[in-house]
C-alpha cells in the first residue's frame, strides 16, 4: 500500500484578526502542551502526560516524522488560537497522525476548558482535521475516547462518528475506551447494469407467493459463499416457514419474511424473521444484493418487528460494508463464532434491542 504523503492543513479563507483561527504548532507551544495534555488527560488515562505532549510536538517539528511508530506515516499538530495575532491566546489543540494504511487519527483534540462552552471551536478543530485527512487521501478518521468522557463522545456522535465498540482497561484499569470513526469516502450509487437506480426506489414488504423465484435465486447467490447447507431445499423450508406465520406457534419456527422490491418487483434484499424463546427475534437470512437496500433493511426492521420479541439478532460474514452499515445504524457486535457455518469464515452475530412499543407486524407493509 502506498503511503499517504503529508499534507498541510487546508485553508478555505484567509483569517481575520480577531477571529479564530489554526495554525501549526511551533516550540513556543510546550509549556503549554504540557500542561494541557496533562491537566486534561490525567483523569482518563494512565501515563505520562508532558512526555507524551513533548513526543508528539517533537514529531510535528521533526517535518512530521515519527522515528518510533510503526505505523505512523506522518504527524502534525495545530493550535487553535483567538486571532493571528503574535501574542493571540490559545484556544485548543489538534494533533493528527496520518497512517500508513491510509487513515488518519485525532490524538487528540482538545479544547481549553474555560472556552469549551464557546459556540463551535470544537466544530472548527473537527472540520480542519476532515479536511487535512481528505487532503491526505485517508478514507477514515478515527479517534479513541474514554467512555467517562461522555461530553466528547456526544461530540463525536453529534458530528457522523460511528461508535465501532470498546475495550475495557485498555489506558486505564477502571476505564473503557470507546473506539468512533468516520467514512470519509464519498460513495455513490453507481449506474449501469447493476440496475442501482432502482435502488432508492426500494420498498419493503411481506413476502408474496410470486417472488419465490426471486427470493431463492438472491439467497443462494447471497449465502451459499458463507453458509454451508443453504441450497434450494433450504429456501423452500424458509418459504414454508412463511406460510405457517398465522398460527403463532413458537415449536412450528414460523418465519415472517419481509422482502426489498424495486420498481419491476425485482427482490432486491429479504429478511426473514423467526422468533425464539426468550423473546429474541433471529433475522436469518438477512441479506440484498446491493448496500443500500441493506441499508433500506436494516432502517425499517425495527418497525417491523416491533412487538414481535424483544430483540433482534443476526449472523452476518464478517464484510466491511456490512460492518459499516450493522454499527451506523447501532446494532452490537454480540460475538464471533469461527467455523460455525462454513469451515473458513468467521460469522459475527449483531444483536438490536426492539423499541417497547407495540406494533402488528406485516400487514401495515402489505
Amino acid at each position: 500500500m502506498t503511503a499517504l504523503t503529508h499534507t498541510p492543513l487546508p485553508t478555505t479563507e484567509p483569517p481575520q484578526t480577531g477571529s479564530p483561527r489554526i495554525r501549526a504548532a511551533d516550540e513556543d507551544d510546550r509549556d503549554f502542551l504540557r500542561s494541557l495534555f496533562t491537566s486534561t488527560l490525567s483523569p482518563f488515562y494512565d501515563g505520562d502526560h508532558a512526555a507524551h505532549a513533548d513526543r508528539v510536538l517533537d514529531a510535528h517539528l521533526a517535518s512530521g516524522r515519527d522515528p518510533f511508530g510503526h505505523f505512523s506515516h506522518s504527524q502534525r499538530t495545530f493550535m487553535l488560537c483567538s486571532d493571528d495575532t503574535p501574542d493571540a491566546e490559545r484556544l485548543g489543540v489538534l494533533h493528527l497522525v496520518v497512517k500508513r494504511q491510509g487513515t488518519v487519527k485525532i490524538s487528540p483534540l482538545i479544547l481549553v476548558p474555560e472556552h469549551r462552552s464557546r459556540s463551535r471551536l470544537g466544530t472548527t478543530l473537527l472540520r480542519a482535521a476532515e479536511d487535512f485527512a481528505r487532503e491526505a487521501g485517508a478514507r477514515q478518521l478515527y479517534c479513541t475516547v474514554a467512555a467517562a468522557n461522555t461530553a466528547a463522545i456526544d461530540f463525536f456522535l453529534w458530528h457522523g462518528f460511528v461508535p465501532a465498540g470498546g475495550a475495557p482497561g485498555q489506558y486505564k484499569s477502571d476505564s473503557t475506551e470507546h473506539m468512533l470513526y468516520k467514512d470519509l469516502t464519498l460513495r455513490t450509487e453507481p449506474a449501469g447494469d447493476d440496475h442501482s437506480g432502482a435502488v432508492s426506489g426500494a420498498r419493503i414488504r411481506l413476502f408474496r407467493p410470486q417472488d419465490a423465484p426471486g427470493l431463492r435465486e438472491l439467497v443462494l447467490r447471497a449465502m451459499q459463499p458463507a453458509y454451508r447447507g443453504v441450497n434450494a431445499d433450504w429456501v423452500d423450508a424458509l418459504i414454508a416457514g412463511h406460510n405457517r406465520r398465522n398460527h403463532g406457534d413458537l415449536n412450528q419456527k414460523f418465519k415472517i419474511i419481509h422482502v426489498a422490491v424495486d420498481e419491476t418487483n425485482t427482490v432486491r434484499g429479504v429478511a426473514a424473521a423467526g422468533l425464539k424463546k426468550g423473546l429474541s427475534v433471529k433475522l436469518m437470512p438477512l441479506c440484498a444484493d446491493h448496500p443500500a437496500v441493506l441499508a433500506r433493511l436494516l432502517d425499517q426492521l425495527p418497525d417491523l418487528h416491533r412487538g414481535l420479541g424483544r430483540k433482534l439478532y443476526t449472523h452476518q460474514p464478517p464484510d466491511p460494508a456490512i460492518t459499516a452499515l450493522m454499527q451506523s445504524r447501532g446494532w452490537f457486535l454480540e460475538g464471533l463464532m469461527p467455523a460455525a457455518y462454513h469451515p473458513d469464515t468467521c460469522i459475527v452475530q449483531w444483536g438490536l434491542i426492539l423499541p417497547a412499543a407495540p406494533h402488528r407486524t406485516g400487514d401495515a407493509h402489505e
